[in-house]
């Protein structure tokens, strides 16, 4: 179990953090763990291997966890000591699972693995940020939020959270009970109105490894999913501003080592 003053520390952190990040530089970006502690050590290797600024994940990293893992309590805690270890380096965005405080998701264990810490572990979810632009591409979970001014996005707005973390493209053909499904005419001015050249997300495994709308990336890292969508256990490296989706770099770790990965476009 993780040590208290972890979680005291990470939630320290991320209070500081406003739910809506810009971040600028050298950028991975990791999909939805789902307590895949195994490739959640992969990625963090590799982000310090090729030394990039910044290493932002997803959300998702609780429940759904592969059998060969005890829980999805070790992905966490591994996350959070990374978090505080390196707290300008790693950053955590919120997924939907992190947000069941708010809207509730099925299936959920990690309240039954947490016990008598689950609280603890969810008033830490409710600090995590919300959004990120990453140079000029906009990342969250899984949608983007309908009021477009995103410093005054707060954190814990249930609307802003099922905005953010339940919804998909309308391409997905999803029914979630949650979150709204987005065309690309939505996209497109999203994108326009906040500066973005793309959008960057996780939250629909069967669109793991796809493009769709010619500007909107699913991207999944967890062995649980790798054969779902295009297939993969994919992270996205950004170098600096894009000018199209050709110039984001995705790597495949599907055969235990990191190899180029060419997106389905859709």
């Amino acid at each position: 179990m993780i040590c208290m003053d972890i979680l005291e520390k990470a939630k320290k952190l991320m209070s500081n953090e406003p739910a809506f990040l810009n971040l600028k530089g050298k950028i991975m970006v990791a999909g939805d763990t789902h307590g895949d502690v195994v490739i959640t050590k992969e990625i963090f290797r590799k982000f310090l291997n090729e030394n990039f600024d910044y290493l932002l994940f997803l959300g998702d990293y609780i429940d759904r966890t592969p059998v060969d893992v005890e829980n999805s309590i070790v992905n966490i805690n591994f996350l959070l000591e990374k978090k505080v270890q390196y707290p300008d380096k790693i950053f955590l965005l919120k997924g939907n699972h992190e947000a069941n405080y708010a809207i509730p998701c099925y299936p959920h264990e990690f309240k039954e693995e947490a016990g008598k810490l689950y609280e603890k572990y969810v008033r830490v979810f409710m600090e995590m940020p919300l959004t990120a632009m990453a140079n000029n591409i906009f990342i969250a979970h899984g949608g983007f939020p309908l009021e477009k001014n995103l410093d005054e996005i707060d954190k814990n707005d249930v609307k802003a959270i099922e905005e953010i973390t339940w919804s998909d493209p309308k391409i997905s053909n999803l029914y979630r009970g949650a979150g709204y499904l987005f065309s690309e005419e939505d996209l497109d001015e999203f994108l326009h109105d906040v500066g973005a050249m793309a959008f960057i997300r996780g939250h629909d495994y069967n669109l793991n490894g796809i493009v769709v709308y010619k500007k909107c990336l699913t991207i999944f890292s967890s062995r649980l999913y790798k054969n779902k969508g295009n297939k993969g256990i994919l992270v996205a490296k950004i170098y600096g501003d894009i000018k199209s989706m050709d110039d984001i770099e995705i790597e495949n770790y599907s055969e235990k080592k990191w190899n180029s990965y060419e997106v389905m476009y859709k």
